[in-house]
């Protein structure tokens, strides 16, 4: 009996994505192998965070980094620094800024609004720019920018890019000629790997990662930057006004206390780094999925209820992978949004659980193999035959 049967919780198969609720990724033996190993001992956590740090900005060639407890909490960092900097005074008073430099520009059409709230959760306030479908140009942005302003936050594209969103190295040239620092969400841009020295080339100031995208534990992220802003976000952090530099506990007592991270997460996340950067991706990753995709596509694709749907892969040639996805993509063009629905909800009754990449309101979902465990592919085919039969 699994440890979830005897909570009374169903089991998931991910077919979905390294979604947040569905608990990030599947942890790699040597990162779970470390975390059973750092849980034996304890450990000063400011020397953990700063080695494993040191680390992590090794391998990806940045000037400096910081552990974080996930991408959000990186951002809500980021601003914090932007904000106070190293100033304990001003720190004592997140998030109340009152005289304090608080405004953070983005362009309308580049949000994504779950996320970018934690630059408020640290006290800042929006300087939104442009149109929310068109966007706008560089110098609508500049004009923008005044005595008030703490940073710019921008969002990096993950999909195709919408008309009327400023390149991140214009946007970068911009604030730095405003003497104006730049924060980043790329929380899931961690592949290719060289996308990490491409980013950091850009010369962002603060760039946001999760830890989940690169198999490290879901609870944990990493901010990688300039040396001058990665101290100060150390320093807002729940270790920063824990202990900090001087082991002088409540001197550095800014918003981070409650994004706590344990040493086993620490150290898990340094492994799945280091493993991440030197893994054969195509090998151990991308053909084990498009096998599996392979599988399910020949045991499903004449059902009964999926001969109507147009399926293709995703992505569309059949090779590589398409931001963190390796699947099908099964489109419905006679069927309502509430048939769909039901219908992904059907995989979802037994134990385990099916989960589907979908969204609801839609006509069409994705079959991801990337985060399926071997032998999962066996599973997903009989649970569409009983629902799509």
């Amino acid at each position: 009996m699994s440890i979830y049967s005897e909570l009374g919780i169903h089991r998931v198969i991910n077919a979905a994505f390294a979604f947040t609720r569905l608990g990030g990724s599947t942890l790699p033996k040597e990162v779970q192998d470390a975390m059973n190993e750092a849980n034996k001992s304890f450990v000063n956590m400011w020397d953990l965070n700063v080695k494993c740090s040191e680390i992590i900005s090794k391998e990806t060639g940045a000037e400096a980094a910081w552990i974080t407890s996930g991408g959000f909490n990186g951002l809500v960092l980021s601003a914090a620094a932007f904000i106070a900097g190293k100033d304990p005074e001003k720190m004592r008073m997140l998030p109340h800024t009152h005289g304090m430099k608080n405004e953070f520009i983005i362009q309308r059409n580049n949000r994504l609004l779950v996320y970018d709230r934690a630059v408020e959760v640290a006290g800042g306030v929006f300087a939104p720019v442009g149109d929310e479908v068109y966007g706008c140009g560089v110098k609508e942005i500049e004009s923008a920018i005044n005595e008030n302003t703490a940073g710019i936050h921008y969002v990096y594209p993950t999909g195709p890019t919408r008309q009327g969103i400023v390149p991140l190295k214009d946007m970068v040239k911009l604030a730095h000629s405003h003497s104006v620092p730049i924060m980043v969400d790329v929380c899931g841009i961690t592949y290719p790997t060289s996308s990490f020295k491409t980013l950091l080339e850009s010369g962002a100031d603060l760039l946001a990662f999760g830890g989940k995208y690169v198999q490290g534990p879901n609870s944990s992220g990493f901010v990688l930057g300039k040396k001058e802003w990665v101290e100060a976000v150390s320093l807002h952090s729940f270790i920063g006004q824990e202990m900090g530099p001087f082991d002088a506990a409540g001197y550095y007592r800014s918003i981070g206390r409650g994004y706590k991270l344990d040493r086993q997460e620490i150290v898990g996340l340094t492994v799945a780094v280091k493993r991440w950067m030197k893994l054969d991706h195509e090998k151990e990753r991308f053909k084990p999925s498009w096998d599996r995709i392979h599988y399910i596509e020949k045991h499903v694709r004449k059902l009964p209820r999926l001969k109507e749907a147009y399926i293709n892969y995703q992505p569309s040639s059949g090779a590589g992978v398409s931001y963190h996805s390796i699947g099908l993509h099964v489109s419905f063009p006679t069927k309502s949004a509430e048939e769909v629905n039901f219908l992904v909800n059907k995989l979802r009754e037994k134990d385990p659980e099916v989960w589907v990449r979908y969204y609801s309101g839609n006509t069409d979902f994705v079959i991801n193999a990337l985060y399926l465990n071997p032998g999962e592919e066996k599973i997903v085919v009989e649970r569409f035959k009983e629902v799509f039969i």
